[in-house]
């Protein structure tokens, strides 16, 4: 009962992931194309802010032992993104209109909807 709480509780998890990088991604490329690099981060501020903030749960879950990732190597990268999204972005909105933003929120997107699509895969088939 236990196993299958977990992988459930993870299932779900990695498609909410999934889902709002997909989000961010679709109205990244979207706004870049229509509008351009300037209007990227206005497009994609909430779902971005929502999805990196989620990603302490990464972390959490590493401490309680639900998954087997490395705490170590978990910490920094998602203390680091954390720190680009809110540290950054969120405090000096002079940042927000800069081109290499809109590459910054496109490339998080694609490296956290690639992974998470393999993640599914592994839950569904479990």
């Amino acid at each position: 009962m236990e196993a299958a709480l977990k992988r459930a509780y993870l299932a779900v998890y990695n498609w909410a992931v999934f889902f709002g990088w997909a989000q961010v991604l679709y109205y990244a490329v979207t706004t870049l194309l229509q509008t351009g690099h300037q209007d990227v981060y206005a497009a994609v501020q909430r779902p971005l802010q929502l999805a990196q903030t989620a990603s302490v749960l990464e972390i959490i879950h590493g401490l309680v032992g639900l998954v087997r990732s490395p705490v170590s190597a978990t910490l920094p990268q998602i203390g680091s993104r954390l720190f680009v999204t809110w540290g950054i972005l969120w405090s000096f909105p002079e940042t927000r209109t800069h081109m290499l933003v809109s590459s910054l929120v496109i490339s998080w997107s694609v490296t956290e909807t690639d992974p998470s699509i393999i993640e599914l895969r592994g839950a569904l088939l479990l």
